[in-house]
């Protein structure tokens, strides 16, 4: 028996309403992780983490990265170019 002034023991109603509570939302947490980690969803983060990159916190180009992605782009297609001709 519970003494005087602790708190009594949950229902069985109680528990099964909590049981159910925490499902529902076992559920939805699964639901919305599932969606994130769809590859789709995983493609726009990626593409928003690229312009990410390439843009400043207003929209605008940021012209020093810019150079820097072409300078990587031109520099490995001189090494393939460079390649092909030394066979």
């Amino acid at each position: 028996m519970a003494e005087a002034g602790s708190p009594s023991a949950p229902s069985l109603v109680d528990l099964q309403t909590q049981v159910v509570a925490a499902r529902e939302e076992l559920v939805a947490s699964l639901s919305t992780l599932k969606g994130e980690t769809s590859p789709g969803a995983l493609a726009q983060r990626g593409l928003g983490a690229i312009k990410g990159w390439f843009t400043d916190e207003y929209g605008g180009i940021r012209p020093e990265r810019v150079a820097i992605a072409g300078a990587v782009v031109a520099g490995f297609v001189a090494i393939k170019i460079l390649g092909r001709r030394r066979r």
